[in-house]
């Protein structure tokens, strides 16, 4: 497992050190927010691509037009895949029997890309998948579906199989999707939400050892304000969730921006940390800023539930209920997410 997470990440910075329509076609599907950060240098028909990965408007009439041209030497804007992928979503409904050929003509590594990019195609690739028993992707794919029909010996097996080709974009959003359900059956066996909870719960007890129970000779570590809170759960939840994020802005809400603490974006989580002080009375203050950080979490619109934990480690907290009136349902138009206030000392 460790070997797998080590090669990927490897092969991940080796990807995005390109600015090619590949990485493209890979942010959009694994890490969407990244993609407005990085710079592309691409020909005119794969900028055009590129703007259906991004999920913005494209002129419909050029899409029609770059599909429709004449292939030269037998090389057409439909034969890239990650072109192809582009274009398709930017122009769905016009390109949707084009989509529907490439899907029937690719084989089972393209045909796992093409249902990532339109997931529809997810139910005709498990038929498909039906048929398949002894082909390594099949058994991979059908593990990412469902983890609960593959043995364990038979996915180690298509592991070492397809580790030893060489590892592509489509491969490489494969087998992370692979090391996701990984770590949620070997390390946790719980969903996410489970995870962060426990993880949070048992913050004050994981600590202990390095804040005053350090070797001989080794000076503890001092917890001074949340920053340092945040730093701990960062690196306790990065063993656990890779993918996880810190520090990222938000748009601006009445002039003022927040920046979110901790994100796990593909778990649609975020997490909020707090540290009541020494120099702090009671809780009231962190009551009031939640109060109004919360307005600002509605512009996240994929965000499902937040996190509050607040690091209360000189008891300063007077009634708890205070923090517990937060937990719940928040609505704002046609966002909801749901709050969960955790509080340790």
């Amino acid at each position: 497992m460790v070997y797998l997470r080590e090669l990927l990440k490897q092969n991940r910075e080796r990807l995005i050190q390109y600015k090619n329509i590949e990485l493209a076609a890979y942010l959009h599907i694994q890490s969407f927010e990244d993609l407005p950060n990085h710079p592309f240098e691409l020909s005119p028909e794969e900028e055009i691509a590129l703007i259906g990965y991004k999920k913005e408007s494209a002129e419909i009439s050029k899409v029609i037009e770059l599909v429709s041209k004449p292939p030269i030497k037998g090389i057409s804007a439909t034969s890239n895949i990650y072109k192809f992928s582009g274009l398709y979503l930017s122009a769905k409904k016009e390109l949707s029997q084009q989509l529907i050929e490439k899907f029937q003509q690719g084989d089972l590594k393209q045909k796992y890309f093409l249902s990532k990019i339109e997931p529809s195609l997810k139910a005709q690739l498990s038929k498909e998948l039906l048929v398949q028993n002894n082909n390594p992707l099949a058994i991979l794919i059908k593990t990412v579906f469902d983890e609960n029909s593959i043995k364990e010996t038979e996915l180690n097996t298509a592991l070492q199989i397809t580790l030893a080709t060489d590892i592509d974009v489509q491969l490489q959003i494969l087998l992370e999707d692979i090391e996701s359900i990984l770590l949620q059956i070997k390390f946790v066996n719980k969903s996410a939400e489970e995870t962060v909870r426990h993880v949070l719960n048992n913050f004050s007890n994981a600590i202990q050892k390095i804040i005053n129970g350090r070797r001989l000779n080794h000076p503890d570590f001092k917890i001074e304000d949340e920053y340092d809170v945040q730093d701990i759960l960062y690196v306790i939840l990065k063993s656990i969730f890779p993918k996880i994020r810190d520090e990222d802005p938000i748009p601006k809400v009445g002039g003022k921006s927040t920046k979110i603490d901790l994100i796990l974006r593909e778990e649609k989580i975020l997490i909020e940390v707090k540290m009541i002080k020494v120099k702090d009375s009671n809780e009231t203050h962190f009551i009031e800023q939640l109060k109004i950080d919360f307005e600002s979490y509605h512009q996240c619109k994929w965000m499902k539930k937040l996190f509050c934990f607040v690091y209360d480690p000189y008891k300063k907290t007077r009634d708890i209920s205070n923090f517990n009136d937060l937990n719940g349902e928040r609505t704002k138009g046609e966002n909801n997410f749901n709050v969960e206030v955790i509080v340790v000392n």
